[in-house]
């Protein structure tokens, strides 16, 4: 399937009227942000799973957008950038790279990392979010770890999916 550009931005932005809803940014910042100071460390794993369970129903609504069940790598690819970018979870994705059952993603302007300051990652619903999208596509269980966060100083945030082994 060749996936045209507008198309597929035409029809992102569809589904995101019909399925979702317009929220600042700043604010979900704000929150996020106050949420770690007040709560403490327990919070990754809640996070993570909550994360996962929006990427497993991100992943039904690109499955909708594309039309098909089976998503080929390259076209999940165009599908999930537009996603993040329209839906404002991230500026810019920069850097995709397959090597067998892992994938490299690399994101600047990361909702959960704007505006922090970290000695962790913490873009943890994001991992989530990408293990869950992936298991939803492709039908198998993938986990997600952010390596590096742009609230930790880096330039950009970088995370590794991988399918799990039987």
């Amino acid at each position: 399937m060749d996936m045209d550009e507008l198309d597929l931005l035409y029809r992102t932005r569809v589904a995101l009227r019909e399925r979702g809803f317009v929220v600042l940014k700043e604010p979900v910042q704000e929150f996020y942000k106050n949420l770690f100071k007040f709560t403490g460390v327990g919070l990754g794993g809640l996070l993570y799973m909550a994360g996962k369970s929006a990427g497993l129903m991100a992943g039904n609504v690109l499955k909708d957008i594309a039309g098909l069940r089976n998503i080929p790598l390259d076209d999940f690819k165009k599908l999930l950038e537009v996603f993040l970018i329209e839906s404002g979870t991230v500026s810019e994705v920069i850097e995709w790279e397959v090597k067998g059952d892992e994938i490299t993603i690399s994101v600047k302007g990361s909702v959960f990392a704007v505006s922090q300051d970290s000695k962790k990652p913490m873009c943890i619903p994001l991992q989530g979010g990408f293990a869950g999208t992936f298991e939803s596509v492709y039908g198998e269980k993938w986990n997600c770890r952010e390596i590096q966060c742009s609230a930790s100083g880096y330039d950009h945030c970088k995370f590794v999916v991988v399918k799990e082994e039987r």
